[in-house]
């Protein structure tokens, strides 16, 4: 028995060569984390995507000029910005109906989209492209979100309606409809991309405040350079008021989403007044706002995104608070005329060159409760103090600045005495003047302002009951 068994050993070790067996590196040419596929790195014309990608990222595909059709698996539910830019022999794609999402341009520079003789060409429940030449247009009930450009540039189309379930319209979606005056818009509609509607008589004819869906302020057209928003809007949409001749803009409650590049370069605004509420300010929304002097968030605030406050050299200070906020990349960057920054217990999250290029930054206080912190969140800020507690997570991650571990050493004493206290008094009192590394230390309570609770905290310090 041994040796028959040790023959069939032999013969299938003889043998291996000639077989190919099944292994983990089929997957090689998958770039995935966490489901989702960052890049595809393989050379086939058909591509099947394996059953444990749930997304197909940003660019994944793009600019891959053999592939030929792609089959998705059931768990994908996502596709993102040009995830198959540009791949010019990409002839047929199929799904499942699980796709809920598809991201800008998408499927550009691809005979997919014209491949087809459908009216609609969809993507589970993502109207893709529309094929048709009808001047009037009722699309299908199953679909919930219309991807960029998919109708842009037809120039017979005069009238659209969409039914109860549709969510999201995707960027440039009708740009350049030049007869398109009735739009049947459903209130389930919460999320428009930018310039939509650009080019339509549709726009130009509306209101001031030209709202659609669910409260989606899509254009500031009006002429007042005072601006109260409604109380019926809930979300101000890309590029609403983009390079607008604003100087003051105050939101109402309702309000909670500033999509991307909302008010960018609106150079003559001056004041922003926020209210509780607000809860995302997305990319380069005040992206070149020269004018804006201050910015203090409210408690409700997750989120601040990619290059948000970029090139607003005039902002001098900010005070972040939120509800477990994240400050994204590049949030603040070449902000020059910063000198200080106030962030509350509310902030989570400091990512990589939040700050970069605040030259003029003096002080920053950083809570115990932000532990996610990048160690170049600082960077080009050579001047900036680290004011935070000893043995947080700023004090260790951002070691590389100068820190202040002794909260409320507002005379950089290395020590907590009465005359901090005191000299905090004063500053409420407008008595004295600090320094951008002194305020930031006087922040003591870390509520994102300095009040006479911050000199209260500080004389409990002194006496050890705090």
């Amino acid at each position: 028995m041994k040796r028959l068994c040790c023959c069939i050993m032999v013969c299938l070790m003889l043998l291996a060569p000639f077989f190919v067996f099944p292994t983990a590196a089929a997957h090689e040419d998958f770039d995935v984390q966490s489901g989702v596929l960052l890049k595809y790195n393989g050379s086939d014309t058909d591509v099947t995507i394996p059953s444990h990608i749930t997304a197909i990222g940003d660019s994944a595909f793009a600019e891959n000029k053999k592939v030929k059709s792609i089959k998705l698996n059931d768990s994908v539910r996502v596709i993102g910005d040009r995830a198959f830019y540009g791949c010019s022999s990409l002839q047929s794609v199929t799904s499942g109906d699980s796709i809920t999402e598809v991201g800008d341009m998408a499927f550009y520079g691809t005979p997919y989209l014209d491949a087809t003789t459908e009216k609609y060409v969809m993507l589970g429940s993502v109207l893709l492209w529309y094929n048709g030449t009808s001047d009037s247009v009722t699309i299908p009930l199953r679909c919930t979100s219309i991807a960029s450009y998919a109708f842009a540039r037809c120039e017979y189309l005069k009238s659209f309606t969409a039914n109860e379930g549709l969510v999201s319209v995707g960027t440039g979606a009708f740009y350049g409809c030049t007869k398109l005056e009735s739009v049947n818009l459903p209130a389930t509609l919460s999320a428009v991309g930018a310039y939509a509607f650009d080019g339509t008589p549709f726009l130009s004819k509306a209101d001031a405040f030209a709202v659609v869906g669910d409260g989606v302020l899509l254009r500031y057209q009006g002429t007042d350079t005072e601006v109260t928003i409604p109380d019926t809007i809930k979300r101000i949409a890309s590029h609403a008021f983009v390079s607008s001749k604003i100087k003051s803009v105050t939101l109402p409650e309702s309000v909670y989403a500033i999509d991307a590049y909302a008010f960018a370069d609106c150079t003559g605004l001056e004041t922003f007044n926020y209210a509780e509420g607000l809860v995302t300010i997305g990319d380069g929304a005040f992206r070149g706002c020269k004018s804006l002097q201050q910015f203090k968030t409210p408690a409700s605030l997750s989120y601040i995104g990619q290059l948000a406050f970029n090139g607003d050299s005039a902002i001098s200070s900010a005070a972040l608070c939120g509800d477990n906020l994240t400050v994204s990349h590049n949030a603040f960057k070449n902000c020059s005329a910063m000198q200080y920054v106030l962030m509350s217990d509310g902030v989570a999250r400091l990512y990589d060159n939040a700050f970069d290029g605040c030259t003029a930054l003096e002080g920053i206080s950083v809570s115990p409760q932000t532990t996610d912190i990048s160690a170049s969140a600082l960077s080009g800020c050579p001047q900036a103090v680290v004011c935070c507690e000893e043995g947080s997570a700023a004090n260790s991650a951002l070691s590389d600045h100068s820190v202040n571990t002794v909260m409320g050493d507002v005379d950089s004493s290395s020590e907590l005495d009465v005359m901090d206290a005191t000299t905090i008094q004063c500053y409420i009192a407008y008595l004295v003047k600090l320094n951008g590394a002194e305020t930031a230390s006087a922040d003591v309570n870390f509520d994102g302002e300095i009040n006479i609770l911050d000199a209260y905290y500080c004389q409990l310090k002194i006496v050890h009951l705090a």
